[in-house]
């Protein structure tokens, strides 16, 4: 197949490129940093290169910044979008932007895809769509509910958007979780999330062994033990993308969830095994007011993850099940040995 993709240089990105490459697809990636697009070129092996083909531009712009003569060589040529492009921040000071990228840039990727005369659009979105609710359906969430942040209101109104498009062409829409390192090697190419997490951890640690004279006490961390962290490896989210390829009904969504994820506690347990420091304690939020000004400093750079440290989501994933039954797959097997490898590799 030719496919057509944004986002090549992301976490994600360049782990689906490699890997439809690899069965043989050619790959038209729409790029818009130039550096980070030469060094996706060198990553990928000489005798598949020949199959990977750049075009320099911008979702934000129409068309996503392609030239006519660019656009005429993808008319007619394309048989799938994969649109991952997207822009990933909690800041609500930055509504305009996100709204900008995430919504726009989708607007104008299913115009261009229209344009190009595509079958099918993919769209990688969150499953993180689901605003304050707890549970999740496989089907579009309402624009009408609260949500968390800006980012989780853009991505549920890019979801609908997609929708729209669906007497053109078949769209799909895939929702990924919080997507964590390779179950096989831990390797992963993401500082957000579990990895900010883990970072605050590895500042903290270094601060307190400076402080050799003082006595080592535990630092309160908000975050409720028995919550439940959706945590789903990059090469499941991988293997369910390209099972879609054939496989996919159309016009319909895929959680790409961990129906048996991890508490908080056992990431806890297993971080701190792996960073051999034991000075940080779990505790609910409702200690917030007991935090000393040395907590409160470690604590304040993952405010913007609180609501999903101390909130256990629950997603029906019974589409995805299904994808993978079809194609003589396993379900995700998120074992113990799964998240140590995964903390131990980052």
């Amino acid at each position: 197949m030719n496919i057509l993709l944004t986002g090549v240089t992301g976490f994600v990105g360049k782990r689906l490129t490699m890997r439809l490459l690899q069965e043989g697809h050619a790959v038209y990636a729409i790029v818009r940093n130039e550096e980070k697009a030469n060094h996706l070129i060198d990553s990928v092996p000489k005798h598949i290169r020949e199959k990977l083909y750049l075009f320099m531009g911008d979702i934000g712009e129409p068309r996503a910044g392609l030239d006519d003569e660019k656009v005429l060589e993808l008319k007619g040529k394309i048989d799938t979008v994969y649109h991952m492009a997207a822009y990933l921040s909690f800041n609500d000071g930055e509504k305009e932007r996100t709204y900008h990228v995430n919504v726009e840039g989708t607007r104008h990727l299913l115009e261009l895809a229209k344009e190009i005369e595509v079958d099918n659009f993919s769209h990688v979105s969150t499953a993180y769509t689901l605003g304050n609710q707890v549970h999740a359906t496989e089907e579009l969430h309402s624009m009408e509910q609260s949500f968390v942040n800006e980012y989780e209101k853009s991505k549920c109104q890019a979801e609908h958007l997609v929708y729209t498009y669906r007497d053109r062409f078949n769209v799909n829409i895939y929702r990924p979780s919080i997507i964590v390192g390779d179950s096989k090697t831990g390797e992963a190419e993401t500082t957000f999330a579990l990895y900010g997490v883990m970072r605050s951890f590895e500042i903290l640690q270094k601060r307190m062994e400076r402080q050799k004279d003082t006595p080592l006490k535990k630092v309160k961390f908000l975050c409720n033990s028995d919550t439940a962290q959706n945590l789903v490896p990059v090469d499941y989210v991988v293997d369910v993308l390209v099972l879609g390829l054939n496989h996919a009904k159309r016009n319909e969504i895929y959680h790409i969830t961990n129906s048996h994820p991890p508490t908080n506690q056992m990431v806890f347990d297993t971080l701190k095994n792996n960073l051999r420091f034991n000075q940080v304690e779990l505790v609910p939020t409702s200690f917030e007011g007991e935090l000393t000004e040395q907590e409160a400093k470690f604590n304040q750079p993952m405010k913007v993850f609180h609501q999903y440290l101390n909130r256990t989501l629950t997603f029906d994933d019974s589409n995805t099940q299904q994808l993978l039954k079809e194609s003589n797959k396993l379900p995700l097997d998120f074992n113990e040995e799964v998240l140590d490898t995964i903390i131990s590799g980052r």
